[in-house]
Formats: structure tokens, C-alpha cells, sequence
């Protein structure tokens, strides 16, 4: 199996709800889950500009603002015959409501579709949900506890 490091960044779209936007992915090789939008660093990026980059390409949105890192984890997993070691680091990005999100490259990645879930909702997927600990980080993010700057650690449920 072929090993791989990278740096990654996600993004937890949040809605005045309370609920978060999700992406469905069903890659041919593994069962479908759902995942907050986001992905890996280009070269040079760093972790703020991989996030605007990926909020326009994975969720179609130019005009919402970066808010600040509320999370960040080491996570290993495997895609297809790769190991990946990834670091990465999660965004608070506050909504004015809920929206549908355009996934401007689908044929590139095994995204099927997008839907905003509370987090109740979530927690009633039979579904894999990523990153672990989303559901924690929801709950805390609809509290209001992650203020402009802060970085905080996903905890698990």
C-alpha cells in the first residue's frame, strides 16, 4: 500500500438552524458516507487559502467568510490503495440561512449530492460520518464557543 502526508482543511458551513451542510460521497471502492466539505493543501496553499478554495469548489460560495480554525486533528485512513496520514484544520464558515451548494468539478470526486443536517440529525445517520467528532464540534459551534482566533480540539461522541 502506498503511504501519503498531507494537510488538509474542512469546513463546517453553519446556518442560523443550527444545521451544517454535508456532502455524500459514494466512491466505487468503500460504502457511501458523508463528510463537511474540504480537502487537501496545494502546493504553497496554506490552510486559510485551501478553505476559500474548497468553500468555492465543493460548496459553489465566493461571498461567505473564513471564520476562524475551531478545530484541528491528525487522522490516518485509507482511499483506495493509499494510506494517508493527514493533518488537518477545520473552519467555522457562519451562513445567513440554508442554500442549495454546487459542486463545481462532480465528475472529479464521488460527490452525490449535499444536505444540511442538525445535529440530531447526524447522529441518527446509519452512515459514516466524517471528521469524527462532528457531532460534538456542531453542538459546540451552535453554542457560540469557538470565538474569532480560537482553535480548539475536536472531541469524539
Amino acid at each position: 500500500m502506498k503511504e501519503i502526508d498531507r494537510l488538509a482543511s474542512r469546513l463546517l458551513v453553519l446556518a442560523p438552524t443550527g444545521r451544517v451542510l454535508m456532502l455524500h460521497l459514494a466512491p466505487s471502492f468503500r460504502d457511501p458516507f458523508w463528510v463537511t466539505p474540504g480537502g487537501g493543501l496545494d502546493e504553497g496553499e496554506s490552510f486559510e487559502d485551501a478553505a476559500l478554495r474548497e468553500l468555492h469548489e465543493e460548496v459553489g460560495r465566493d461571498d461567505l467568510p473564513l471564520g476562524p480554525c475551531i478545530a484541528q486533528r491528525d487522522v490516518e485512513f485509507t482511499w483506495e490503495d493509499w494510506l494517508v496520514r493527514q493533518h488537518e484544520r477545520t473552519f467555522l464558515v457562519t451562513a445567513l440561512g440554508e442554500f442549495e451548494a454546487l459542486v463545481l468539478h462532480p465528475d472529479e470526486e464521488p460527490i452525490v449530492g449535499t444536505t444540511w443536517f442538525s445535529a440530531d440529525e447526524l447522529r441518527a445517520l446509519v452512515e459514516d460520518v466524517y471528521p469524527d467528532g462532528l457531532v460534538a464540534l456542531v453542538d459546540e459551534a451552535v453554542r457560540g464557543r469557538f470565538p474569532d482566533g480560537s482553535v480548539a480540539s475536536a472531541r469524539e461522541d
